[in-house]
């Protein structure tokens, strides 16, 4: 089961927001990383938790039927989902029909972002109650529904964040949003949905991640992706869990937790190990690159982790800091084992990396590095990080890599 937390504020959807989604993009960015996760799960079906379909007073309940939806009353009637129902999840929970004939926004805003992602299997969109009911149960039964399932929890966090917001100012709601965002980056969950000043926040997040952490049962891999508050309402995505999650998010999970001072688990597991390298860069600028030619660990994913612990402290720059994650671009390259060449007609930068070696000595390009379009450059280079003369004879050896970056 994949299970995240994804904002619903149309302005975040860029054909809505247009000039204003500049001052939103880290959200932007978020959504549709949650999307392509949960779409790339390839899943028996996804089931959308909203706040805002129409409710009943005690019972939890489902819109039957195809989904057809669009964001025309925010000017962008172009954003439209058309997604089958997945029936079985209102039959397995005794949830009976939603009475509405608009998709919410609730639902769109999420939904506009899985489309995109290429997400077009059966999904159920359920909706909440008024009262606070035991939701738990409605949790666990997600848990047994059979086969493969994304849920996602859509929900804004304080509408009163600064004058003008959609629920007035009240200067202590940030509180809300900092109790909930520091709980979930500590995986205590008990907190977050106990977060302090709730009652002033005017939230709509509580209720509906409630039910997606209880379906998840416990935190895997979990994330904070983004948190911002550019238009006085407060908008996180958050990665709950995530049985299979992308190298990119191994790297930036290992990196965030050990610069927040949080625990990593001593064996991470995942498949057989080989060569790995991690990258991050700030702003399109390297800010750290290291790696293993050759496997030191069992596992892929310890792998990765070492690998990471090492990047960020590359010595090449000053260690890398908290306040920088949210900046960071992460990718990490998985070497296939190199092979030995006669010399630089072997070679293309653009498709292989080089090793370079003499002795004890030994210098590593990676393929695809802008602005190295040459093998003798590429060569030259790799001779220069080993310490290496520019002349004479050296070993040469080529590898290609698969790439896994952040989207």
């Amino acid at each position: 089961m994949f299970v995240a937390l994804m904002c619903h504020a149309p302005i975040v959807v860029p054909a809505v927001g247009g000039a204003r989604s500049a001052l939103c993009l880290a959200t932007t960015r978020a959504m549709r990383e949650v999307a392509l996760r949960a779409a790339g799960q390839l899943p028996e079906r996804v089931v959308l938790l909203s706040p805002h379909s129409p409710r009943q007073r005690r019972q939890f309940a489902a819109w039957p039927g195809r989904h057809l939806g669009d964001l025309g009353d925010f000017q962008a009637p172009e954003v439209r989902v058309d997604l089958p129902d997945a029936p079985e999840v209102a039959t397995s929970l005794g949830l009976g029909p939603v009475e509405g004939r608009r998709l919410d926004h609730g639902a769109m805003v999420p939904l506009s972002f899985l489309w995109e992602a290429g997400w077009r299997g059966p999904t159920a969109i359920l909706a909440l109650p008024w009262d606070e009911v035991d939701s738990d149960a409605l949790g666990r039964g997600l848990a047994a529904l059979p086969g493969h399932t994304v849920v996602i929890a859509s929900g804004d966090m304080s509408h009163r964040l600064q004058p003008g917001a959609p629920a007035g100012f009240h200067p202590n709601a940030h509180r809300f949003d900092d109790a909930f965002v520091e709980a979930l980056r500590r995986d205590d969950w008990a907190a977050a949905l106990g977060a302090e000043a709730r009652a002033l926040a005017a939230e709509d997040v509580v209720q509906s991640t409630r039910v997606a952490m209880v379906a998840a049962g416990a935190p895997m891999w979990s994330e904070v992706l983004s948190y911002e508050a550019p238009f006085g309402v407060g908008y996180t995505e958050a990665i709950l869990r995530d049985p299979a999650p992308p190298l990119y998010a191994i790297a930036r999970y290992v990196a965030t937790r050990y610069l927040h001072g949080f625990p990593i688990p001593g064996r991470l597991g995942g498949p057989p190990s080989q060569g790995v390298f991690v990258t991050l860069r700030r702003r399109g600028e390297l800010r750290g690159c290291i790696g293993h030619v050759e496997a030191r660990h069992a596992s892929l994913w310890d792998e990765v982790a070492d690998v990471t612990l090492a990047a960020i402290r590359d010595p090449r720059f000053p260690p890398l800091s908290a306040p920088e994650l949210t900046e960071i671009d992460w990718e990490v390259s998985l070497l296939d084992p190199p092979q030995r060449i006669a010399g630089t007609r072997d070679l293309d930068p653009h498709r292989y990396g080089v090793i370079v070696s003499l002795g004890s000595r030994r210098g590593l390009l990676l393929p695809g590095i802008a602005g190295i379009d040459d093998p003798h450059q590429q060569v030259a280079l790799a001779r220069r990080k080993a310490g290496i003369a520019p002349r004479g004879a050296v070993n040469l050896e080529r590898f290609t890599v698969t790439k896994v970056a952040q989207p």
